[in-house]
């Protein structure tokens, strides 16, 4: 009997557990290589240990093939005049010629799976996306420019509350020029 109470609790606890948050959400239907190459600074982020202390965050995506990215990770340790921190990896397309899901390896040997779940277009350029990985621990919010319209920001985060507990976003400090251009 009380086998059978403790199971019901455990699953109570789960179904629970699992209605807080919807499914991971599905990619964007299409993104352009092209139209997403280039610069983004990161706006917002979940936690993740290399760039722990990290301010001015950016990252470059430059198009050496068709669906293949050189990716430049940079930012300042702690300041922004702080040491340069850089690592640089790859992307591919995931899923045929629709850079949506990309498979991101870093240092030669570490591969992950990363799709952009958000995505919207200004002037025929994207301006602001977000990436993340399968399970949303890890995000990134990534716009064109160094900051953003709060609406626009506040809306992005409305979307990322029906997956994820957006309390863990961390809000990057940006250069008020932008240092990477």
């Amino acid at each position: 009997m009380k086998l059978n109470i403790l199971s019901f609790f455990i699953t109570m606890v789960i179904a629970q557990t699992s209605l807080v948050y919807a499914s991971s959400p599905k990619p964007v239907d299409y993104t352009n290589a092209k139209k997403f190459s280039g610069l983004w600074y990161e706006i917002a982020r979940t936690y993740n240990s290399f760039e722990k202390d990290c301010v001015a965050a950016s990252v470059e995506y430059t198009l050496i093939e068709p669906f293949k990215y050189d990716i430049k990770n940079r930012c300042f340790d702690k300041t922004m005049d702080g040491k340069l921190i850089q690592f640089n990896g790859t992307a591919i397309a995931s899923n045929g010629n629709n850079m949506s899901e990309l498979d991101m390896t870093y240092f030669w040997i570490f591969t992950k799976e990363y799709k952009i779940i958000y995505l919207d277009e200004q002037n025929e350029q994207y301006e602001t996306a977000v990436l993340v990985d399968t399970n949303l621990e890890t995000v990134w919010i990534m716009h064109r420019k160094p900051f953003m319209k709060k609406e626009k920001l506040d809306n992005i985060v409305v979307f990322l509350k029906k997956y994820m507990d957006t309390s863990k976003l961390i809000y990057t400090p940006q250069d008020k020029q932008g240092i990477y251009k």
